[in-house]
């Protein structure tokens, strides 16, 4: 195994089939309203990640209906996650939180995937979501856009929290025992293969639960689009993006689960890496199968990593320490 995939991970804690139906309502973030920031990420499109979901303008209940409905066709899924997918899905008043949720929660719904920001999950929220899952008996998923460990991109795209702030909110998810999965946006041009690598060192260190890796994509109207076509900007190619990934990977927790590997684009973009996520698998798997690299094949930093290194890992097996010493 390459890296560890979501469906089969899905299918032993459900044992079945589960997949997501994305869902949306709420229609902004807090970096678009005014109360951090105005216009949005740069990158971010008018739907907020929603342009996927022709049902998005229906009312909860009709789009996890008509999703479930279309999954069991096709997918011949037999469990469910109400997915909130776009914009930011816990910002507004509690009482309305705790209504949309409960909307989405309909027969065959095992969890509440909640894609928010990070700056924008209270303990209020937290709570409000532990006393859901205790009462209608799903489980929560909360996944949170970090994108960049590199706080001068953070500021760049107008992502108006730092890493403080993404580190803050997943100790507390992880208090409630929610699972937790962040977004990485792999090939910003701002940022080094070195921060891909310190991307992972930190989610593995925060012991996240899943990770969705993203690739670049720029649509018209959007201010990352406006300097694309203006040549401000230069994105990465697809090559790039491969070794980021296989470098991500290579460093990240072997435990951690791995729910995306590229990003679908939709079909007015005016860049992305021309890459579809069976290509981009194949040419990863290919890349790290060359270079002798899995998930997790260079995790060997937590827990003293050097210390071990040293004086206690077995170099061979008759059980000598890579110091000449014998274990035992």
């Amino acid at each position: 195994m390459i890296y560890r995939e979501l469906a089969p991970y899905l299918k032993e804690k459900y044992g079945t089939r589960v997949q997501r139906i994305s869902i949306s309502h709420f229609r902004t973030c807090p970096n678009r309203d005014g109360t951090v920031g105005v216009g949005g990420c740069t990158f971010c499109e008018e739907t907020g990640s929603g342009f996927a979901n022709r049902f998005r303008n229906l009312e909860v209940k009709t789009q996890i209906a008509e999703g479930m409905k279309i999954a069991r066709g096709k997918y011949k899924a037999a469990k469910f996650m109400a997915y909130f997918q776009s914009f930011t899905n816990t910002y507004g008043p509690i009482e309305e939180l705790e209504r949309v949720y409960n909307e989405a929660i309909v027969d065959g719904v095992v969890a509440l995937d909640i894609s928010t920001r990070p700056d924008v999950f209270s303990e209020e929220i937290a709570q409000l979501l532990k006393e859901i899952s205790f009462r209608r008996k799903v489980d929560i998923f909360v996944e949170f856009g970090l994108e960049s460990v590199n706080e001068n991109t953070l500021a760049a795209v107008n992502r108006g929290h730092s890493v403080g702030e993404f580190i803050d909110s997943v100790l507390r998810a992880k208090n409630y025992e929610f699972e937790t999965v962040a977004h990485v946006i792999l090939d910003f041009p701002s940022d080094t293969i070195n921060d891909e690598i310190a991307c992972a060192k930190i989610l593995s260190a925060l012991k996240v639960n899943g990770v969705k890796m993203h690739s670049l994509y720029l649509i018209a109207g959007t201010k990352m689009g406006q300097d694309y076509i203006e040549g401000k900007i230069k994105p990465l190619d697809a090559k790039a993006y491969i070794d980021r990934a296989v470098a991500f990977l290579s460093h990240l927790d072997p435990q951690i689960v791995i729910h995306r590997i590229i990003s679908t684009p939709p079909e007015n973009a005016i860049h992305s890496i021309g890459l579809s996520s069976a290509q981009a698998r194949n040419l990863m798997e290919t890349e790290m199968i060359k270079n002798s690299k899995f998930q997790g094949s260079d995790f060997n930093y937590l827990d003293g990593g050097s210390w071990r290194k040293k004086f206690f890992e077995r170099s061979n097996s008759n059980g000598i320490r890579s110091d000449g010493q014998r274990i035992g």
